[in-house]
C-alpha cells in the first residue's frame, strides 16, 4: 500500500522477500506460458494416473493371457493370483459389482476431498497443496498393483485415497488463471488448463494399452507414477503462487500480468453468501453439469460404442476413442486464442457464441446420430466423433464465464464446479449401462436424446443469465494510487540495483501480501 506523509515522497510498503530477490533470467518474458503448460501437464497426469486403470484392468481380468492358463484342466481364481507368480502374471476375476465399486471409489474420494482441499488451498496456496496432492497421486498409483493382488478392500481404499487427487483441478485452474494470466490472455489459460481431461486420455489410452499388452498390466501404473514424479518435481521447482515471487519473471512480464488488476492480499476469505446468491454463477454451474454428463460418454463409453454399434475391432476402437478428445483439445486452444484476440466483441457475446456452438452444435448432431442408423462404419464413426469434438468450444463459454465473473474468487467458484463434475461423472457412469444393456444403436439413441436435451436446455439458461463482467463482490476498496503504482514498484524492487538507498525520503517497510 502507499500512504502520504508530510514529506515529498510517499512511503512504499512491499514484501521484503520480493524486495531483496534478484531476477535470475526472464525466459524471453514468457514464464507465464511455461507455468501454463506445466499446470496443464501436471493436472493431466493426475487424471491419467486414474484413467489408466481401465486398459490395465482389461488385461488384469483376462485369465486367457495368464502364462498358467490351461483350458484342459480345472483352475480356480486363486490359481491365477498365486503369490508364487510375478505381479505382472497374476490375474483377478472381479465381479460386475466389484468393478463398479472400484470405479465409484474414485468419485467418492473426489467428492470427499473437495471441501477440505479447497479450504487448504485458500490457506496454504496452490503450490504447497498441489505438491501434497502430487505425492499422494504418485504413491497410490505405484501401490495399485500390489494392492490389487493383495486384497480387494485394500485396493478399494487405495482407489478412494487416489480419488482425492481429483478433488481440486478446477480450483487450481481458477487460481493459476487468476494469478498468472494477463487479462487479455485469460481465455487461453482457461482453454488449455481445462484441457487436462483430454490430455490425460490422449496420453494414457495408447501408452496404457501398449504397456499392458507388452510389459504387463502392472507396468501401466509404474509408468504413470514415474511420469507423475517427474512432473511433480518440476512443479515444486518452477511454480509459484504469485508471479512477483518467481525468479524468472521479468519486470516487463510482471507489468503485463498485473496490468489492470487490483492488488489484494494472498489470503482472502471468500464471500460465500454473495457467491451462492450470484445468478450468473448458477448459469455456469448448470452448464457445467450438462457438459460433464456428456463428457462421461467420451471418457468411458465411446470405445464400447465403437465396438458394439460401429463394429470396430477393439484395437481400432481404442485408437478412435482418442480422436474426438484430440480434436476437443485443438478446439479449446483455438477458442482460447480467438476469444482473447476478438477485443471488438464483448465478452458476454463471445461466451454466448462459443457456448452455443459447443452445446447446440453437439446436441443437434447427437439427435442426428440417434436418428440415423448407418450400416456404413465410416459414417457411424463420423456421426459420433463430430458432435463430441464440438464440446471443445466450451472453453470460450461457461468455463471462461466463471473466471470473468468471480475473478479472485474463481478458485471457490470452480470448487463448486469440481463437485458438479464429480456428481455428473458419477451419475453418467450408471446412466449408460442402464439404458444400453444390449449395446444396440436404438438403445444408444435414447442416451443421445437425453444428452441433447440437457445441452440444448442448459445452453438457453446459460445464455440468458450469464455475465461477462466481474460480480459486485469482487470489487475491493483500494487506494487508487496503489493500483496505479504497485505494478511498477514491485518489479523494480526485485533487483538491488533498482533501490535508491541514497534517497532518505523513500522508506521501504514490510507488509504481508
Amino acid at each position: 500500500m502507499m500512504t502520504n506523509t508530510n514529506d515529498e515522497f510517499p512511503i512504499v510498503t512491499v514484501d521484503a522477500e520480493i524486495q531483496c530477490r534478484r531476477n535470475q533470467t526472464n525466459c524471453g518474458h514468457k514464464t507465464r506460458f511455461i507455468v501454463l503448460v506445466q499446470g496443464a501437464l501436471f493436472l493431466a497426469i493426475l487424471m491419467a494416473s486414474i484413467v489408466c486403470w481401465n486398459p490395465a484392468q482389461i488385461v488384469l481380468v483376462d485369465i486367457t493371457t495368464s502364462p498358467i492358463y490351461n483350458p484342459n484342466i480345472t483352475q480356480t481364481a486363486e490359481d491365477f493370483n498365486s503369490p508364487d507368480l510375478p505381479i505382472s502374471d497374476r490375474r483377478i476375476l472381479y465381479s460386475t459389482a466389484q468393478k463398479s465399486t472400484l470405479f465409484a471409489g474414485i468419485f467418492i474420494g473426489a467428492l470427499a476431498g473437495v471441501v477440505p482441499l479447497n479450504m487448504l488451498l485458500q490457506k496454504f496456496g496452490t503450490h504447497k497443496i498441489m505438491i501434497c496432492v502430487g505425492i499422494v497421486s504418485v504413491l497410490t498409483t505405484a501401490l495399485t498393483p500390489l494392492a490389487a493382488v493383495t486384497n480387494f478392500k485394500i485396493l478399494l481404499a487405495v482407489r478412494i485415497i487416489q480419488g482425492t487427487t481429483l478433488s481440486n483441478p478446477f480450483p487450481v485452474i481458477g487460481s493459476i488463471t487468476n494469478t498468472w494470466s494477463s487479462l487479455k490472455e485469460s481465455g487461453l489459460f482457461v482453454s488449455l488448463l481445462t484441457g487436462y481431461i483430454q490430455l490425460s486420455a490422449i496420453f494414457s489410452m495408447p501408452v496404457s494399452g501398449a504397456a499392458a499388452t507388452t510389459l504387463g498390466w502392472d507396468s501401466v501404473f509404474y509408468i504413470h507414477a514415474g511420469v507423475g514424479a517427474v512432473l511433480l518435481a518440476l512443479w515444486g521447482y518452477n511454480f509459484r503462487d504469485e508471479p512477483s515471487r518467481h525468479p524468472f519473471v521479468s519486470e516487463k512480464e510482471f507489468r503485463k500480468i498485473s496490468h489492470g488488476r487490483v492488488p489484494s492480499k494472498t489470503k482472502i476469505s471468500p464471500p460465500y453468501k454473495k457467491i451462492f446468491s450470484c445468478i450468473p454463477l448458477y448459469a455456469v454451474w448448470i452448464a457445467t453439469a450438462a457438459n460433464f454428463l456428456v463428457a462421461q460418454f467420451a471418457i468411458t463409453y465411446m470405445p464400447m460404442y465403437f465396438v458394439y454399434v460401429c463394429k470396430l475391432p477393439v484395437s481400432t476402437a481404442s485408437f478412435m476413442s482418442a480422436v474426438p478428445l484430440i480434436l476437443q483439445f485443438i478446439f479449446k486452444g483455438f477458442t482460447g486464442v480467438i476469444s482473447d484476440k476478438l477485443t471488438s466483441i464483448s465478452d458476454i457475446t463471445k461466451m454466448r457464441f462459443f457456448n452455443t456452438l459447443a452445446f447446440w452444435g453437439c446436441g443437434f448432431c447427437l439427435i442426428l446420430c440417434g436418428l440415423i442408423s448407418s450400416s456404413n462404419t465410416a459414417v457411424s464413426v463420423i456421426l459420433i466423433v463430430f458432435p463430441i469434438s464440438l464440446l471443445g468450444f466450451n472453453a470460450g463459454g461457461f468455463t471462461k464465464g466463471a473466471v470473468l465473473v468471480a475473478k479472485q474468487y474463481s478458485p471457490t467458484v470452480m470448487a463448486v464446479m469440481q463437485v458438479i463434475l464429480c456428481l455428473a461423472l458419477f451419475g453418467g457412469s450408471f446412466l449408460v449401462p442402464v439404458l444400453t444393456p444390449q449395446g444396440t444403436h436404438s438403445q444408444y439413441s435414447i442416451v443421445f436424446y437425453i444428452y441433447a436435451a440437457c445441452l440444448i436446455v442448459t445452453n438457453i439458461i446459460f445464455c440468458v443469465f450469464c455475465s461477462g463482467t466481474p460480480a459486485a463482490f469482487t470489487q475491493q476498496s483500494t487506494d487508487p494510487k496503489t493500483i496505479s503504482n504497485l505494478p511498477s514498484i514491485i518489479p523494480s524492487l526485485q533487483n538491488d540495483n533498482n533501490i535508491n538507498n541514497s534517497n532518505p525520503k523513500l522508506s521501504v517497510a514490510v507488509l504481508d501480501v
